[in-house]
């Protein structure tokens, strides 16, 4: 008991501390952590008010309550998925290159949350019926007011395609940017996942709450407009706690600016291994999402419960998700994201099968969904932090941070499900769930008692079967996935020497930085000299009491001694990356190229680069060494033979071929996040007229940083080869200025300690 007592005393001693300083190794501090997690029950009202309205073959509002055909929500389901292919692009890309003290997706969290809310109360509120009374009469076998609604329910769709989508991903992808920690990462989501689960809790008791108020069923739009204007309210006001009180933080120089093409960006990512294993596990188990109505088509059409006792019935389901996201940081850290991810997903196929066994019992199938939350709950926190630890092995990789051209290509192979996304609509319309079946609404021929007899009986299995395949294609991909803790904990490491040398070279460096990377770098020299530890379990597992007990604790230092090892020597590979014979050969290959200047582009011959290619191509890949020594050769042919198409495109014999000036585009990035400013004091003391005028002026702004960053864009696709030339040689020169830089450190260690203790000592005072 008085151990308990020591933690609750530590822990609210620990919030005390770290409220608004994060504790050492940790990038958030409780004020954000609290802001992030609380917030996130507004950002998942707005997130499920899109949701659920965004049309999909497994939507039941759209469906049942408004009344559209499973048939013909599958065309608009197909027409809005192609079409949304560019509009993420355009997503994409606004993230990509959006810069600014704002960050990459806190700016668009109330940008795209209020428009989203607008639409879907759009949504809900057209009246659909008062169309067929203004509108009689048929055109094509169906009446003109059913025409409308699908033309309504359409355009309604196409537009949260762009602002729903974008507000989820800004969201859910923030927790990527607050902390380069991927263990603090996993327990922020876990703590975010608690609270935010109130949300979906509060809506699923409320809805049929309503609808018993109204003396109705979920069926009915009714019930939708009623609650949904509550939930936009709510969930706008709890978004702006997320917004004002966040801060994202990126590994990388504090002088970094980026400029990232569309095409580079795609390219990179689709070279991402790890991208397409997590995208193929989605893609294949869009099946497994199917099996939450079930219960729904249990209650509403069997009439096994009343809508109170449905609602109460969610409400212990919910509470499935607490605990499951309460053990998951526990069980990633001691198994890892892999394990953890592939175990859930199998045990999600059993707890799917085994509703098979009484499909009319309402209490059987909430006992078996609340196990199949219990699991899922783990894959809530573990698939936000796989998600993210990839974009560190991207940004690693390509040297940006490439986060919204994920979700672009991701929608890209989402065109593969189309296909396969018809066989749910298939299979109802199998079961004489269609438009035109005899009934008023198609679904409606699943009532017991004034539908088909027996019929929803016959359904359900045949559904709970197509979800169990689901959830098994789910899992496969995962098998394949390698980027362990380990391996992120490396790229992280990496990334932080990289910004290091870079702000160097930009005179930004800070104190922190310098006493960080120089121990960073003085241990990963020392440790990765040293021998592992030889490990056996078998040592501490034949021994009893307290014996054990230290001999375990020794066991799980030596592991962790042994993967610092690994750690340090793939930092050194970075330190020493310039020695071995790629990086001789690509200090040789770049110094021609850049010594010509942006000539060398001008000098490009499509008919040699062609060969070129052949020629790489033609070279051994026998070993790792051989075949990055290919790959290299293969990539360079390529970037020039684009480069010089893009010259012609672009310059030419017309456009004079220069650099466009970067200062002008940083005064013009300041200048926008000063009219920020601004406008956020004008509004807060409710001068629109002042508010409004800076606004068309920060307009203007934006519109010329955004021709400025076209030119750029244009710019950086024909001379990539120079750019690429020139930025890999500044590293190479950074990295030879270690010895400088860690002269620096005694005196930026003593001064360090000096600020640290000052604040210290404020906040004592305060």
């Amino acid at each position: 008991m008085k151990d308990y007592k020591a933690k609750a005393v530590k822990a609210v001693s620990d919030v005390k501390s770290y409220w608004s300083t994060p504790p050492k190794g940790r990038f958030m501090t409780f004020k954000e952590i609290g802001a992030y997690a609380f917030g996130g029950i507004g950002a998942y009202f707005i997130i499920q008010l899109g949701s659920t309205l965004i049309v999909s073959t497994t939507n039941i509002i759209v469906s049942t309550a408004i009344g559209v055909s499973p048939a013909h929500s599958y065309i608009i389901y197909l027409i809005a998925t192609i079409l949304n292919v560019p509009l993420t692009a355009v997503r994409a890309n606004m993230v990509d290159n959006t810069r600014g003290k704002g960050g990459k997706y806190r700016p668009y969290l109330l940008s795209m949350g209020i428009p989203t809310a607008i639409i879907a109360l759009i949504y809900v509120w057209f009246p659909y019926e008062l169309m067929y009374t203004m509108f009689p009469g048929k055109t094509l076998d169906y009446e003109n007011g059913y025409w409308i609604k699908l033309i309504v329910v359409f355009i309604c769709n196409l537009a949260l395609h762009f602002f729903f989508n974008f507000f989820r991903d800004a969201y859910e992808n923030l927790i990527h940017v607050l902390s380069p920690n991927t263990q603090e990462r996993t327990d922020v989501l876990a703590v975010k996942a608690i609270v935010y689960s109130l949300a979906p809790s509060i809506m699923n008791f409320v809805n049929p709450l309503i609808a018993q108020i109204a003396k109705t069923d979920q069926s009915n739009i009714l019930v939708y407009r009623i609650a949904y204007p509550i939930y936009a309210v709510i969930g706008i006001a709890l978004t702006i706690v997320v917004y004002a009180n966040t801060q994202e933080k990126i590994v990388q120089a504090k002088t970094h600016t980026i400029q990232i093409r569309f095409m580079d960006a795609l390219k990179e990512v689709a070279k991402n291994k790890y991208f397409w294993i997590i995208s193929l596990a989605g893609w294949l188990g869009f099946l497994e999402l199917a099996y939450l109505n079930i219960l729904y088509y249990n209650q509403n059409y069997g009439k096994t419960a009343s809508p109170a006792t449905y609602g109460t019935a969610w409400l212990i389901i919910g509470n499935a998700s607490f605990w499951g996201m309460i053990a998951a940081p526990f069980f990633v850290k001691r198994f890892g994201k892999k394990a953890v991810l592939v175990t859930v997903n199998m045990m999600n196929v059993f707890c799917i099968l085994l509703m098979l066994i009484n499909v009319k019992s309402f209490w059987w199938l909430v006992f078996c969904i609340w196990l199949n939350y219990l699991f899922s709950a783990f894959e809530q926190i573990t698939t936000p932090a796989i998600q993210a630890d990839i974009r560190d092995y991207q940004q690693y990789r390509s040297g940006e941070r490439i986060d919204g051209m994920f979700a672009a290509v991701a929608t890209i192979g989402n065109l593969v499900t189309l296909a396969t996304s018809a066989v749910l609509p298939a299979m109802q319309e199998k079961f004489g769930i269609y438009e035109g079946n005899g009934y008023k609404k198609s679904f409606d021929i699943l009532f017991v008692d004034t539908g088909e007899p027996g019929l929803l009986w016959k359904f359900l299995p045949a559904l709970i079967i197509m979800c169990a395949v689901g959830a098994f294609l789910n899992v496969v991909p995962y098998f394949f996935y390698d980027f362990n803790e380990k391996k992120q904990k490396s790229v992280i490491r990496v990334l932080t020497v990289r910004s290091l040398f870079e702000d160097y070279s930009n005179n930004a460096l800070d104190n922190a930085q310098i006493v960080e990377a120089i121990e960073l770098v003085d241990n990963a020299r020392k440790m990765a000299l040293e021998t592992p530890k030889k490990l056996n379990k078998l040592e501490y597992k034949s021994l009893n009491g307290s014996a054990r007990r230290e001999a375990k604790k020794q066991y799980k230092k030596d592991v962790e001694f042994n993967e610092e090892i690994e750690i340090s020597k793939f930092v050194c590979d970075e330190l020493d990356k310039f020695e071995n014979d790629l990086g001789k050969h690509k200090i040789e290959v770049y110094t021609e190229i850049k010594n010509k200047g942006y000539e060398f582009v001008k000098s490009i011959d499509l008919g040699a680069v062609k060969t070129e290619i052949a020629q790489a191509k033609a070279l051994p890949k026998d070993t790792p060494e051989q075949n990055e020594f290919r790959k290299f050769r293969i990539s360079l042919a390529k970037d020039k033979r684009s480069a010089r198409k893009a010259f012609d495109k672009f310059y030419g014999t017309v456009n004079e071929f220069n650099e466009p000036s970067m200062d002008a585009l940083i005064a013009l990035f300041d200048k926008e996040d000063e009219l920020d400013k601004q406008i956020f004091e004008l509004a807060k003391n409710r001068d629109k007229a002042g508010a409004k005028a800076l606004t068309a002026e920060k307009k203007a702004v934006q519109k010329e940083a955004k021709a400025l960053m076209d030119e750029f864009a244009r710019f950086n696709r024909a001379a990539k080869p120079y750019n690429d030339a020139k930025k890999f040689l500044t590293q190479y020169e950074n990295y030879s200025h270690f010895d400088e830089i860690e002269a620096l450190y005694e005196s930026a260690k003593a001064q360090e300690e000096a600020r640290q203790n000052e604040n210290e000592t404020e906040e004592v005072t305060e």
